[in-house]
């Protein structure tokens, strides 16, 4: 195993996947399903607002802490391991990172059968066509911001650009099988939100949301978190555009781009309700990212599993109770 690796001899892995692999001891309320792993050589070049990595000074990404481990030993604990349903490899914006990922996944994949979903910067075809071919599920790339203005301003990039890789993953990979996420509360409108799930979900990519969380020492690490019941409003509408039951002529909003009115039935949305997956982390099969959007203590934006009654009694109030819930 240890012939040529990778010229990367350490690997960050989420502290809830330590904990689970027994990198290191510890207890946890909900298990991760997802071996989260991150890779990174000198530094990321990205310099997202909201990114701890951007400083170069944290070993958080979102406000989860991922320490380091020796390739070597990842691999070694990973083999027949069948706690997981899926690993997720995130990598950093470096050059050369993609060459590194798809040999750790060839040396993956002959320890353990397990899907593999990778999330990358925009890269090359050629680049995409080399993970399809090692063996990579799900292929992410992210937009994180819901429009043009946010994503100059807060990702220093160029939105169409970014949505041009998606398109070449997408001839890659096909449809189902490339995935985006999506940040809410970094000054977006709802509106805003169901247009790129509504886009998304019209090309084949699969939208994944994810609540803003402030990290101190980022440029919006003063910046709240967003209002949850608007949140639970984008959960709903997601859904609906994913299942086919809404699109995006459907949604009515008031003159700050919140929504105010669906028009489908109160049996569908009470069924959505009551079903509750709606309100879990969405995205790559087997995924539930615990805790990545808020504490332990809450208030939870994506349930890590199975709502319970209570659970699904107050999502209901969220959305449809008080002078703010939705009017259907």
């Amino acid at each position: 195993m240890g012939q040529g690796i990778t010229t990367l001899k350490k690997i960050r892995v989420s502290l809830g996947t330590a904990i689970e692999l027994g990198l290191i001891e510890g207890l946890q309320k909900e298990a991760p399903t997802t071996a989260y792993l991150f890779m990174i050589g000198k530094g990321c070049r990205g310099k997202c607002a909201f990114c701890p990595q951007s400083t170069g000074l944290s070993d958080n990404i979102s406000r989860v802490s991922w320490p380091e481990f020796p390739v070597e030993d990842v691999l070694r604990v990973m083999k027949g391991n069948r706690r997981f349903e899926r690993v997720c490899v995130q990598c950093a914006d470096e050059d050369g990172l993609i060459l590194h990922i798809r040999r750790f996944i060839e040396v993956l994949r002959e320890w353990a059968s397990i899907p593999i979903s990778v999330s990358i910067p925009p890269a090359p075809p050629e680049d995409l066509r080399m993970l399809e071919g090692a063996g990579v599920d799900v292929l992410t790339i992210p937009l994180d911001c819901a429009n043009e203005e946010l994503f100059r301003r807060i990702k220093g990039r160029e939105w169409e650009y970014h949505w041009r890789a998606l398109e070449k993953a997408l001839e890659v990979f096909g449809p189902k099988r490339v995935g985006t996420h999506i940040i809410v509360g970094l000054g977006e409108t709802e509106r805003d939100v169901v247009n790129v799930v509504s886009k998304c979900h019209r090309t084949g990519i699969v939208p994944s949301l994810f609540a803003f969380t402030p990290i101190k020492g980022t440029p919006l690490g003063g910046r709240p978190q967003p209002n949850l019941r608007s949140y639970r409003r984008l959960q709903l509408g997601r859904e609906l555009i994913i299942t086919g039951k809404a699109t995006e002529k459907d949604f009515s909003y008031d003159s700050l781009g919140r929504i105010m009115k669906i028009n489908v039935s109160r049996d569908v949305i009470e069924e959505i309700v009551e079903k509750g997956d709606a309100f879990m982390t969405r995205g790559c099969p087997g995924c539930n990212r615990p805790y990545f959007n808020e504490k332990v203590t809450g208030p939870v934006y994506n349930y890590p599993r199975r709502l319970d009654r209570m659970e699904v009694e107050e999502v209901r109030r969220e959305l449809l109770g008080g002078i703010e819930g939705l009017k259907v």
